[in-house]
């Protein structure tokens, strides 16, 4: 029997998951959609587009057999599009330093709209780099939920042996809601 440890920071229904959606969510200030605006053109409440725990909890199940389907032992983090994590499975036997790397990696790709394989090669050199702002973490392994162009959510994996792996297992969990 496999143990499994999630945290979910909504209430969730794992049953009947099939299909990603996208919800719309009110006064936020991240990604796309309609606008509305208030006495002098104030822009009051803008609506966006967010990933419903239901396809949160879909990718990071199917992130996490990939990985084991190959003999790895990893955790995945799914972080929203403002970094807050949604959902969070340690795998079994995964290592205690692979929590903090999968949501590091997965904050890190939600916030810079990228994979983070793509962003390790732009913290180079020396002096004060992206490297040096809190919670990043700048190894594969993460990667962007986009939707509609907007980015929703990041998927974030820590413990496989090595980063591209890490990625790919990240991209599974993206291809079974169908992105």
């Amino acid at each position: 029997m496999r143990k499994t440890t999630v945290a979910v920071l909504v209430a969730l229904s794992i049953a009947g998951a099939g299909g990603y959606a996208i919800a719309e969510q009110g006064a936020q200030s991240h990604g796309q959609g309609q606008r509305q605006a208030g006495k002098g053109g104030v822009e009051v409440v803008r609506s966006t587009k967010a990933m419903t725990i239901d396809a949160a909890v879909q990718a990071a199940r199917a992130t996490l057999d990939a990985a084991e389907a190959e003999g790895h032992r990893v955790t995945v983090a799914v972080v929203d599009r403002g970094g807050d994590l949604v959902v969070l499975l340690h795998g079994d036997g995964a290592g205690p330093q692979t929590e903090e790397s999968a949501k590091r990696k997965a904050y890190t790709s939600a916030s810079f709209g990228a994979p983070t394989s793509e962003l390790a090669g732009r913290v180079t050199g020396a002096g004060a780099t992206l490297r040096d702002m809190p919670g990043t973490l700048f190894l594969a392994g993460g990667v962007p939920v986009r939707a509609e162009g907007a980015v929703v959510a990041g998927i974030g994996v820590g413990g496989a042996p090595s980063g591209d792996l890490d990625e790919k297992f990240a991209k599974a969990g993206l291809a079974a809601i169908g992105l």
